[in-house]
């Protein structure tokens, strides 16, 4: 196999073409139309009609949180991002280009216009032209699953995940941990660390047992990329690079991006899909006003509504049009992605958080007070030590004597 470099246009998501169809419209969430956009029946059976009249070469399966996908692309290079970033089961039946699967996609490259991502809710199928950015085909999955879950008691998350301590000591058994944060704010970055063991880098599945990863793969930012700075990632893409399965997207833009399978990742864990629950868990706000500190302490409601605002920043070139850095409210820190109630998604959350009695804590991975981004280094030695639970608590600010909500600024030394 080849490695492969793509330029794609757009170079990120078109949430503005992105549609969803069918009487099961009515379980979205109202109140956010931008990212719930409803359309007509019409719309779909006509852009239906012209996709399914092309010949799709590269056809495959994967199962992944117990939803079959078929996916069809006359793109040999998007079906290999398919392929590094699920498990292939097997290939389906096929009549006419229709997959027998609980879910099908089809991705054009052939057909010419704006870009379209329309998800039909009654039928189960996605249309997918007018863009050749890859990571438009892995969200519109995790967008199904992010609607599905929820039914069957399992809570999505936009998060990354992996495994902490010391794996072979039995006084100190190995813990889990959870990173929240919208894309560009640093979840894979900072989860992909020489002293931490990977789960999953983007995408979660928490179950009543514990978690689950949704994707097999990674698909890392790679904008300013450096050994030093990102060793893991680094030798992931070296180590995908020798066995010919890296993809490199858009070198040299903002939301510059290599796709490569979990198994490359130093460290990852690969031999098992099931972990414990999270002991700590991390919402990352790229805070572009430089008021948040380091890293703060949330308790009680402050978590909720931590949760369901979504304090952060669009990076440039993560979505089409998206230039600058861009103060942003993503509710669940995924907005796009969760297209139910949020309550459905917070309550869930809550939950979870209470029966594991699980510490959360607020990091503010953007700007400090005078304007310039925190260091890498000192994001990584803020969690480590938090992670070791060596800090103090500074100060604790009771918000709502109702539903208290306290604020710990957690004082760890020069980091801060």
């Amino acid at each position: 196999m080849e490695n492969i470099n793509i330029k794609t246009n757009p170079t990120g998501r078109s949430p503005k073409g992105k549609w969803y169809f069918g009487k099961n419209t009515s379980k979205l969430d109202r109140d956010r139309p931008n990212e719930c956009q409803i359309g007509n029946e019409s719309d779909f059976n006509a852009l239906y009609d012209k996709m399914i009249s092309c010949h799709y070469e590269y056809k495959s399966m994967f199962r992944t949180c117990g939803i079959d996908f078929g996916v069809a692309t006359t793109s040999a290079d998007h079906h290999k991002f398919v392929g590094n970033m699920f498990h292939h089961t097997r290939l389906g039946r096929w009549e006419k280009n229709s997959l027998i699967g609980d879910w099908k996609i089809y991705h054009n490259m052939e057909l010419e216009g704006n870009p379209w991502v329309y998800i039909h809710l009654d039928r189960r199928e996605v249309l997918i032209m007018g863009t050749s950015f890859l990571g438009e085909i892995k969200k519109c999955v995790f967008s199904i699953v992010g609607l599905v879950l929820p039914e069957n008691g399992i809570l999505p998350m936009h998060c990354s995940a992996f495994e902490y301590g010391d794996e072979y000591d039995k006084y100190s058994l190995p813990q889990t941990a959870l990173m929240f944060g919208l894309s560009g704010t640093g979840k894979t970055t900072l989860s992909a660390d020489p002293e931490y063991r990977l789960i999953g880098d983007d995408e979660i599945a928490w179950y009543e047992s514990g978690l689950s990863f949704i994707e097999a793969g990674c698909y890392a930012k790679i904008e300013g990329l450096t050994e030093e700075q990102q060793p893991t990632i680094f030798e992931a893409m070296e180590n995908a690079r020798s066995q010919g399965l890296l993809i490199e997207e858009n070198l040299g833009v903002p939301n510059a991006r290599s796709s490569y399978p979990l198994r490359c990742v130093p460290d990852a864990i690969t031999d098992r899909a099931s972990f414990d629950h999270p002991k700590n868990i991390f919402f990352l706000a790229l805070d572009a006003t430089g008021t948040l500190p380091a890293i703060s302490k949330i308790e009680g409601m402050t978590i909720r509504k931590l949760f369901e605002t979504g304090y952060t920043s669009k990076m440039p070139g993560t979505e089409d049009g998206v230039k600058e850095i861009q103060k942003v409210y993503s509710p669940c820190y995924g907005s796009p992605f969760m297209p139910l109630p949020v309550k459905t998604y917070s309550d869930m959350l809550m939950d979870r958080i209470i029966e594991n009695e699980c510490n959360v804590f607020l990091v503010n991975t953007g700007m400090n007070s005078e304007g310039k981004r925190f260091p890498l280094n000192d994001t990584r030695n803020c969690i480590k030590k938090v992670l070791d639970y060596d800090y103090e608590i500074e100060e604790i600010e009771w918000t709502n004597p109702i539903q208290p909500c306290k604020v710990g600024t957690i004082n760890i030394g020069k980091v801060i």
